[in-house]
């Protein structure tokens, strides 16, 4: 490989602080590269008045140049311009284009030139509507690279109250921006695809959506931070302590599944009075009861605290989340999970393993996975020191760079 190769990061929503888990990939993965000899840089889209799009704080460890717009000017003419002539002019050897949405297929389009990976975060490729692809309760049968003209429709009514108010969010600025309406955009997304090099994606499931449109999909996972020192064990628990099973993450989110939860642990407390269920969540003085205790939202750092003080970490999501890091975080603690069997969690967990997977809003089977991990302590213990090992083997981010970009860049820089 040449030395010093450059690695260009082209990201149309980053934002640091971290508005979510895709500005955290691209941190540590930036980051991690230029720790293994590579120069990188971000270019990051800021669109004035958002706070959703390109607001960077603070120094980063890696260069960063941001590119302001305002609303009037973030159209696919203008952006497409001003991308091609920053990362033509710093000439990279590879670019990988982050995150992004309706605005996503012309940037790479724009950049094509260059050896192109694609990274998707979501479920931006196959839902025109949101990057949920859920909708009556349920994951969508429909898709937009099979069936573009229900996606259209679709996104058209639902986007259409938020199109009017004139109060957009980033979605629904991409999706003006881009004329995302239009029966072109289905094509021009195709030909999106077939220019880059590599489409990375990360689970299996989002993969095998793909494989018919492209035949360099890859599942690469995200990481987690890992703590200084590192765990060595559990928080003890007292004599009649209850057990904690934790909620952890955005569990004001329908599509998270609390409620699921909350019906599982009415069903426990029929016969059982030995948990408590503690969910981060907003509202503190939301449906309390003598065995669920909503915390309130809490610091990043603080609920990492808190997966040591848990005796079983729960997931039960009824979406198909793309990842599923909160699962990673509590295998970090060596707590075992429990976790709807679908996206990324299917992936992650390994179950009867590190923990067990339950069919995606089914409170009854949550609720008897739950039961046979506080009836068994040697089996929370099992499952938790496995949970822990595959977490530092697959989800490091050093074993990520080291399994994943780094053999992918070898094979686009020659």
């Amino acid at each position: 490989m040449m030395s010093r190769p450059r690695v260009a990061f082209v990201d149309l929503i980053f934002s640091w602080p971290p508005n979510g888990g895709a500005d955290a990939d691209v941190y540590h993965v930036a980051n991690g590269l230029q720790d293994h000899g590579f120069e990188t840089r971000l270019f990051v889209v800021h669109e004035e008045g958002s706070q959703e799009r390109g607001v960077v704080r603070g120094e980063l460890p890696f260069p960063v140049t941001v590119l302001p717009f305002t609303r009037d000017e973030l159209r696919p003419e203008t952006l497409c311009k001003r991308l091609r002539e920053a990362v033509d002019a710093w000439a990279p050897d590879v670019v990988f284009m982050t995150h992004g949405f309706a605005l996503k297929p012309h940037a790479v389009l724009a950049l094509a030139h260059h050896r192109l990976a694609a990274r998707f975060f979501a479920h931006e490729l196959t839902c025109a509507r949101n990057a949920l692809r859920f909708k009556d309760g349920a994951t969508c049968p429909k898709d937009f690279l099979r069936t573009p003209e229900f996606c259209r429709q679709c996104a058209a009514n639902s986007l259409a109250p938020e199109i009017r108010s004139g109060k957009w969010r980033t979605w629904v600025s991409d999706y003006v921006a881009a004329k995302a309406w239009r029966p072109e955009h289905h094509r021009l997304t195709l030909d999106a695809l077939a220019a880059c090099k590599a489409v990375i994606v990360y689970n299996r499931t989002l993969k095998s959506e793909l494989d018919p449109f492209h035949d360099n999909v890859l599942v690469v996972p995200g990481g987690a931070v890992f703590p200084e020192p590192p765990v060595t064990g559990r928080w003890p628990l007292s004599e009649g302590a209850k057990k904690v099973i934790l909620m952890a993450g955005r569990a004001d989110d329908p599509l998270k599944g609390l409620s699921v939860l909350l019906e599982a642990g009415r069903r426990l407390a029929e016969t059982r009075d030995d948990f408590e269920i503690w969910a981060t969540h907003f509202d503190v003085t939301d449906t309390a009861t003598p065995w669920y205790r909503p915390l309130g939202w809490l610091t990043h750092e603080e609920t990492l605290d808190l997966y040591n003080r848990a005796d079983i970490a729960v997931v039960p999501s009824v979406w198909h989340e793309p990842f599923g890091l909160t699962a990673v975080e509590a295998m970090v603690a060596a707590a075992p999970v429990v976790a709807s069997r679908s996206g990324g969690l299917a992936d992650i967990v390994r179950d009867g393993e590190t923990g067990l997977l339950v069919p995606p809003g089914d409170a009854r089977a949550l609720a008897e996975a739950l039961a046979r991990l506080l009836d068994d302590a040697a089996l929370r213990g099992r499952m938790g020191q496995a949970g822990w090992l595959r977490a530092h083997g697959e989800y490091d981010w050093c074993q990520v760079l080291q399994k994943h970009y780094l053999p992918l860049l070898e094979r686009l820089c020659t």
